[in-house]
């Protein structure tokens, strides 16, 4: 029987991703998370035409000269709700580094921040920061010593180091313009500058809101000092505390922030997503256990940590390349807590 030629409009519609996207994925290029590559690659096949044979870009298994890695965490991120992301992350790091036989490490920093020194007198260490921010002087003592260093869920403001992280600044603008998009004009967002990573999710938003080329929203922005349940729950206390709630949706800088706006507005009588929408960030799982559903922009944390280990493996290869920032993927998943008022 003649097999008709698959279109990759036909693999886009059935994966429920950009067409671009599946390019990507048949031509090998890099920055792709492992589940949307298998996804693709089974739509295809299920289609029913061979494809050409995929040569992807996979960690090098050999040759890279590192003995070990050493990964530093930040202990605050970890014990607040929103931390369980760097248990994905931890599982992406775990995975790649097995494939490619380096032992990972864990390891803290001195209070005063730093790294100490005989942690650093070994040339095939490599070095992870997941969700910590080291300072300049550090930062520029791992590229002095030769060591091969990689921000994980982080940025590095002088771009020495390579670094992994989802495009927050378009994952924030695709949050803002879904609430428009729904019909919200009075929009508050719970946010947080505490990092750089954070800092681009309240712009991304605040760029969204101001370019969504629709008049009349009133936009207000609530700083937290962390992206905990306890920052969460004192800002609402004192928003809710004469009765009144002004809004018709909130945007939340992480989905444990969005639960407990959830539950706050539940207790003062306020219904979600009736009078009130609600949408977080990251994909927790604990978002698919509340009701209703959480909607959220969701990321695929476990990726970061496999480029991660990918980026610190080409680092000791090539180790005079230049620093290479890797942004991920944001994805809008649409759940029952937003409500279309159009």
């Amino acid at each position: 029987m003649r097999q008709h030629k698959v279109r990759q409009e036909d693999i886009a519609r059935v994966v429920g991703v950009s067409i671009s996207t599946v390019s990507r994925v048949l031509s090998g290029a890099p920055g792709i998370s492992p589940t949307t590559t298998k996804k693709v690659l089974q739509a295809a096949a299920d289609l029913g035409t061979p494809l050409p044979h995929v040569h992807h870009t996979q960690p090098p298994a050999q040759g890279h000269g590192l003995k070990r890695a050493l990964l530093f965490l930040n202990q605050v991120d970890i014990n607040s709700g929103s931390g369980s992301i760097y248990h994905f992350v931890m599982t992406g790091i775990q995975k790649a580094a097995q494939r490619i036989g380096l032992p990972v490490e864990l390891a803290l920093q001195s209070e005063d921040g730093e790294i100490p020194d005989q942690f650093l007198d070994r040339a095939d260490t490599g070095i992870l920061f997941a969700g910590v921010d080291p300072s300049a002087s550090l930062s520029k003592k791992l590229k002095n010593k030769g060591l091969a260093t990689v921000f994980v869920n982080g940025l590095d403001p002088d771009m020495i180091h390579d670094q992994v992280a989802p495009n927050n600044f378009y994952g924030g603008r695709l949050a803002a313009r879904h609430l428009v998009g729904m019909g919200h004009r009075r929009i508050l967002h719970f946010g947080t500058k505490r990092r750089g990573t954070l800092r681009a999710r309240t712009e991304g938003f605040r760029n969204g809101i101001e370019n969504a080329g629709v008049g009349g929203i009133e936009y207000d922005y609530v700083e937290l000092g962390n992206v905990t349940e306890i920052d969460a729950g004192t800002a609402l206390r004192e928003l809710l505390k004469d009765g009144q709630f002004p809004f018709s949706a909130v945007f939340c800088s992480a989905d444990n922030v969005a639960l407990t706006a959830l539950q706050a507005l539940r207790l003062r009588g306020i219904d979600v997503p009736r009078d009130v929408s609600l949408l977080g960030f990251n994909g927790l799982p604990v978002a698919e256990l509340s009701s209703p559903l959480l909607s959220t922009l969701a990321v695929d944390w476990e990726f970061l940590g496999t480029e991660a280990i990918r980026l610190l493996a080409l680092r000791s290869l090539e180790p005079d390349r230049p620093a290479q920032q890797t942004l991920t993927q944001v994805i809008l998943k649409q759940r029952d807590t937003v409500l279309d008022v159009n």
